[in-house]
């Protein structure tokens, strides 16, 4: 009879979602932090990594601070079409390969957290040079924040920065520039696909 009771009362009970199913508050970013030759690169391969694992047609690389916007090239009809609604929104885009392209300048770092959210999948962010404190609010939104190392970089200076992020928490990891032959030019271009470290 409880059987019965239990499959009556279950017709008035909302079953509980999983975990998994809850819909994130952001499409996954992955932020970057190194010099502006080695971080860029890997931003964008990381944009294609994750535009791949998350089935998305385009992503968006968003590089700060930047001085120079990249020069359009050619890109897919997705990584246009996020370039049109970025460009909608006084965003100046540019479409490369199945990325969209997003340079910011100095002064325009509260655009790096609200541009994502218009493109409305996923991202990486380059952030070039020292970072600031302004960022912390910006490391808080993403999925996954790389150090990139030069390889003659003092592993102690690395361990200290890992630590300083460890209150975020977020993964960190600690990787090296794109050294492989032609994974630069691939990721520039806009084809490169790099995965987050697990």
């Amino acid at each position: 009879m409880s059987g019965l009771l239990d499959r009556a009362a279950s017709a008035f009970v909302t079953p509980s979602r999983a975990p998994e199913a809850v819909a994130r508050r952001f499409a996954p970013r992955a932020l970057v932090l190194g010099s502006a030759r080695d971080a860029v690169p890997v931003a964008a391969a990381l944009a294609g990594g994750l535009r791949e694992r998350e089935r998305a047609a385009g992503a968006l690389v968003l590089t700060w601070p930047s001085p120079d916007a990249p020069r359009p090239a050619l890109g897919t009809p997705a990584a246009s079409r996020l370039v049109a609604n970025l460009t909608s929104r006084g965003l100046a885009a540019v479409a490369r390969g199945r990325l969209a392209w997003l340079a910011l300048g100095p002064d325009e770092l509260d655009l790096a957290r609200r541009a994502p959210a218009a493109g409305g999948g996923p991202a990486g962010v380059a952030v070039c040079g020292p970072r600031p404190a302004a960022t912390d609010q910006l490391i808080d939104e993403q999925a996954q924040v790389v150090l990139i190392a030069p390889s003659d970089a003092d592993p102690r200076l690395c361990e200290l920065a890992r630590q300083g992020l460890a209150e975020h928490s977020i993964p960190v990891s600690v990787r090296g520039p794109l050294i492989t032959p032609g994974a630069r030019a691939t990721a520039l271009a806009g084809w490169g696909r790099l995965r987050l470290p697990e």
